[in-house]
């Protein structure tokens, strides 16, 4: 360079269109389109707000699709004319399939409190005290109150048996229940799954005999069951009515399903066991994930009652509602 003659940094050349492009369409939300050309500062801005909430980063991908996008230096980009039409085509089938995954995925439910079956009267339950006048002989239809009729089991119980891998169908109406998978002989992998929005249920090496609920969440409805066994089992479908209610401590080993009857808003509980320990409890307005650790546990946690609660297990648990 001959001497007293001014330094001049090389400009760069043009940043391509398409690059652009497809920066701005699929992580646009995080800024890569403007750190490409060469815009740090509001590169960092769009990534540090998720693109302005989405907002930005739509306002970008149409400033590229109509060519008034530019590089730091302001300069247009280079191929618009020769990809233009592919962009503008792949965008809109970009954004047609993204909306139409959307609205087949369909609303996302939290699991909801499971319904508790309703209290059977007792025939051996005392006698309201009397009044002082004596009863009539024949009461008026005024005094006679019809009896309490429990509530008719929404979910039919049904028994499968079978040997080795198999596909069983069920009709469960879309109503919780309860789900009870007995393999004594299997000595390998054994695996319980359904089509509905519980999937595995089982997955363990050896025998198995446990229970779970499913169908808790709105709009998950099974009516397949897929089993993998190198023995005989047998699987019954049950309404959650057939789960007996406890008010006090209770104590189980393996996967079950109780139902604690009384009012509780804490339990105390102890698992003795080596592998993983969830207790799930339905109880509240939404599910309640109370323990889900590896190893024994002890200690008291969030568990709502009246409520039903599913242990998975490998050992020995007791639950204390409080």
């Amino acid at each position: 360079m001959p001497q007293g003659q001014p330094f001049q940094q090389p400009v760069p050349p043009q940043k391509s269109f398409l690059v652009t492009w497809i920066l701005a369409l699929l992580v646009g939300v995080f800024g890569v389109d403007r750190f490409y050309l060469g815009k740090v500062g509001t590169g960092i801005a769009k990534l540090l707000t998720f693109g302005g909430l989405g907002v930005w980063a739509l306002v970008d991908l149409i400033l590229v699709l109509a060519n008034k996008q530019t590089d730091k230096y302001r300069r247009p980009l280079e191929g618009y004319d020769k990809h233009k039409v592919v962009a503008l085509i792949v965008t809109a089938a970009f954004f047609v399939v993204s909306i139409a995954l959307n609205a087949a995925r369909g609303p996302v439910t939290p699991p909801a409190a499971v319904p508790i079956p309703a209290a059977t009267s007792s025939a051996n339950s005392e006698p309201a005290a009397s009044s002082a006048s004596a009863p009539s002989p024949i009461p008026s239809p005024a005094q006679t109150t019809p009896a309490a009729t429990p509530a008719a089991p929404k979910v039919a119980t049904q028994t499968f048996n079978g040997v080795g891998d198999d596909v069983v169908t069920a009709a469960l109406s879309g109503a919780p229940a309860i789900v009870t998978f007995t393999c004594d002989p299997c000595s390998r992998n054994t695996i319980l799954e359904t089509n509905g929005g519980d999937s595995l249920l089982v997955n363990t090496i050896g025998s198995y005999t446990g229970t779970h609920i499913i169908d808790t969440s709105t709009g998950s409805t099974t009516s397949e069951f897929t089993v993998q066994a190198q023995g005989s089992w047998t699987l019954t479908v049950a309404d959650i009515s057939t789960i007996p209610s406890t008010t006090g401590p209770v104590s189980g080993h393996g996967d079950q399903v109780i139902l604690l009857g009384g009012k509780s808003t804490k339990a105390a509980i102890t698992y003795v066991g080596e592998r993983n320990f969830v207790v799930q409890g339905y109880g509240g307005s939404r599910s309640e994930l109370a323990v889900n650790t590896i190893g024994s546990y002890t200690g008291t946690v969030k568990l709502t009652g009246p409520g039903f609660v599913q242990v998975t297990s490998s050992g020995d648990w007791t639950i204390t509602p409080g």
